[in-house]
């Protein structure tokens, strides 16, 4: 068992991060908005861009922006887990022997039909 000296010693990744100053510097809106659109042109935040332009070999891994179309998928993926885990429910019932309740599967498969709609309209817009 740990004693309290040790249990504070030890730090986790966060904690421990050697980072310890922050550049800033004043730009115009229109650079900045340029500056932005120029980061998002190479699919990084602002900071790793600039970062990117400024340093030979930077010793932070570039930080990359998620495509909306990605983002907007990795959330379909979240509804489509959850909509598996209450069908999954629903047949552990069946298994059991019990009759599952048929609004609950009417909903269920509903949610579904909807989902997959509206994940074949985000991949006709990207593909």
């Amino acid at each position: 068992m740990q004693t309290t000296a040790q249990a504070k010693t030890k730090r986790s990744g966060s904690e421990s991060r050697q980072r310890n100053c922050i550049v800033k510097f004043r730009a115009k809106r229109d650079e900045r908005e340029e500056m932005q659109a120029n980061a998002a042109a190479a699919g990084l935040t602002l900071g790793s861009f600039l970062r990117s332009l400024a340093l030979d070999s930077p010793r932070t891994r570039p930080v990359r922006k998620l495509a909306p179309a990605v983002a907007e998928l990795a959330h379909f993926k979240g509804q489509i887990g959850r909509i598996g885990g209450n069908i999954h429910q629903l047949l552990r019932q069946a298994n059991r022997g019990e009759i599952p309740d048929v609004d609950e599967l009417h909903e269920a498969a509903e949610e579904a039909r909807e989902i997959l709609a509206a994940v074949h309209e985000v991949l006709k817009g990207v593909l």
